[in-house]
């Protein structure tokens, strides 16, 4: 009558499978005895996962098992004689499944963002990122995630002017060397590995701004765009700020966004920017934006280009558009 437990292989099994268990009862010598189980996975869903040889108490798995679904069975065993009188009192089985390391790690986004002061020292904590894995943590290295840099976008002044905490996913500033006005930006590649990094991974962005010193001059800017053919807000358009280089004279990437409901890039992001005197480009994807509207427009595209003097405070660029037309303006 006392409870006993098994371990159970959640990975390949030739089925039906004889499990390491066999059910006995000291009353064999006396009288012949017949078993048989009840429980979840046996008379109750999933019904028939689990069997017991009537005559001989070996028991069986018949299909392959899924920890992540159902974890551990509890059966009761039961022992009769042929008149189907009990000869033992019924005994609880439990069958724990033992994890297999068959699932990803997933990070909870796949673009995460950042900012930074330029003045910040090493070990400054930038952001933190996280990844979640299914497969058993407690009992097995199976869903413990380890966090690492793959790459560094530009790799400039240093290839690892970040780094990230394995085990916390906290990424900080390893180098006091930023520079805002030759690299307003960086990119990372992260990995997420299970098995304490040396199993199954997968990959993610981080994005950090590089954020102005607050005796820095700078510029807040907001852009919105309206559809004159409705009067309402341009939502889901589609653009592009960049800044002339100096000295290198091309346009350098510093953020993408799409409107809002309100027809507005996103203000927060806008406002990391800080922005100082040069000069800069508003690529609107117009064309794309009308396709969505079901309509075709004359431009594929409006680009805005204006300059920042050192005085100004707060730009406005509103931007007017229809499928054939075009307006925008500059305001303080």
């Amino acid at each position: 009558g006392e409870g006993q437990s098994a371990v159970v292989p959640s990975p390949s099994l030739t089925f039906p499978s004889r499990l390491p268990n066999q059910i006995k009862s000291t009353k064999e010598k006396e009288t012949t005895v017949f078993y048989s189980i009840t429980g979840q996975g046996a008379d109750s869903p999933p019904i028939g996962t689990f069997t017991i040889e009537r005559e001989t108490g070996w028991l069986k798995v018949t299909r392959p098992l899924d920890r992540e679904n159902i974890p551990s069975y509890q059966l009761v065993c039961h022992a009769v004689a042929a008149n189907g009188q009990e000869v033992e009192m019924p005994m609880t089985l439990v069958i724990n499944i033992l994890d297999q390391n068959d699932n990803r790690p997933k990070f909870i986004q796949q673009v995460f963002r950042g900012s930074v002061p330029e003045a910040a020292q090493p070990g400054t904590v930038v952001m933190q990122v996280s990844a979640t894995d299914q497969d058993d943590a407690v009992n097995s290295l199976n869903g413990v995630v380890s966090y690492s840099i793959l790459s560094q976008e530009p790799p400039e002044p240093l290839r690892d002017m970040f780094a990230i905490d394995s085990k916390t996913g906290f990424i900080s500033l390893s180098k006091a060397s930023l520079d805002r006005e030759k690299v307003p930006r960086y990119t990372l590649t992260l990995q997420a590995s299970d098995l304490e990094g040396a199993g199954l991974s997968a990959t993610a962005t981080a994005v950090i701004q590089v954020a102005g010193s607050s005796e820095d001059h700078h510029t807040s800017l907001s852009v919105h765009a309206l559809n004159v053919l409705t009067g309402l807000p341009a939502t889901g358009l589609a653009v592009c700020l960049s800044q002339l280089g100096d000295p290198s004279q091309t346009w350098m990437e510093l953020m993408t966004s799409t409107t809002s409901t309100d027809g507005r890039m996103d203000k927060t992001e806008l406002a990391s920017m800080q922005l100082k005197p040069g000069t800069y480009k508003l690529h609107f994807a117009t064309g794309e934006y009308w396709q969505q509207q079901g309509l075709t427009s004359f431009y594929p595209y409006v680009e805005v280009v204006f300059t920042i003097p050192a005085a100004e405070r707060k730009l406005h660029i509103p931007l007017l558009l229809s499928p054939y037309s075009y307006v925008t303006y500059r305001g303080n």
